[in-house]
């Protein structure tokens, strides 16, 4: 800064403006180079911070959504014997090793068999900055499908939901038996005759069986496999 200092007195004492002119516009140009490099190993500084909370981002995702499927096929195996237990009961063909245990009627009458959706990959990829990656796209991709899903899932949801409550009106509504069976819980003869042969209620459950099993069970299946397409496409994105 010395050497800067006595140039410049040296060139406006002499009156050289031409002189000074270049030399300000040389410590000028310094001072833009000087700025431009420190701005760029900011964004390089950034882009770095970045790219690293992306890939711990892509690592948790992939983690979770092995959580998910998990999850999907523990809920398939509660489903494959939820579909024996009405196939049971509508006196369909079924296989008597996965029947459920306990009050088959309190099953099918008053349980809603639904899987617990979890948002966890969605809540992590809104909350997230992120980068420019094919890893990216892959995970925007991943939440628009997973939001569409869900959206889904909880229509059905709110369909079984219906009809089982609509099953119970039907019920309450005409059986004078019911009373005591929701009170007590206890299925007198009539209310067993009525719940075993009553074809408009058989008709019902058989509705009822159809949602969960070729509404409820395909949307499920489904959302587990483009899960694991996601999973493996992630896991080999960050290879």
């Amino acid at each position: 800064m010395k050497f800067f200092n006595k140039e410049r007195s040296k060139l406006m004492g002499g009156k050289n403006i031409k002189k000074y002119l270049k030399y300000a516009f040389g410590e000028i140009i310094l001072v833009v180079i000087g700025i431009l490099i420190a701005v760029g190993i900011n964004n390089w500084n950034q882009r770095k911070q970045l790219n690293s909370a992306n890939e711990e981002l892509q690592k948790n995702i992939i983690k979770q959504l092995e959580k998910d499927i998990a999850a999907i096929e523990n809920y398939q195996r509660r489903l494959d014997t939820l579909q024996n237990n009405y196939l049971n009961f509508l006196g369909k063909k079924h296989d008597k090793d996965k029947l459920q245990g306990g009050s088959l009627l309190g099953t099918l009458l008053f349980q809603v068999n639904t899987m617990d959706t979890d948002t966890h990959v969605i809540d992590m990829i809104d909350n997230a900055k992120l980068n420019d990656s094919k890893a990216t796209e892959k995970l925007l991709n991943l939440n628009s499908a997973y939001k569409i899903y869900l959206e889904e899932i909880k229509a059905v949801e709110r369909l079984i939901f219906t009809t089982i409550t609509d099953n119970l009106k039907e019920i309450e509504r005409t059986q004078d038996w019911y009373a005591d069976f929701i009170t007590d819980l206890v299925c007198t003869n009539d209310c067993i005759n009525y719940l075993r042969n009553n074809k408009l209620h058989k008709a019902r459950i058989a509705s009822l069986r159809f949602l969960y099993v070729n509404g409820y069970g395909q949307i499920i299946s489904a959302l587990k496999n483009d899960l694991i397409g996601y999973h493996r496409d992630l896991q080999e994105l960050a290879e």
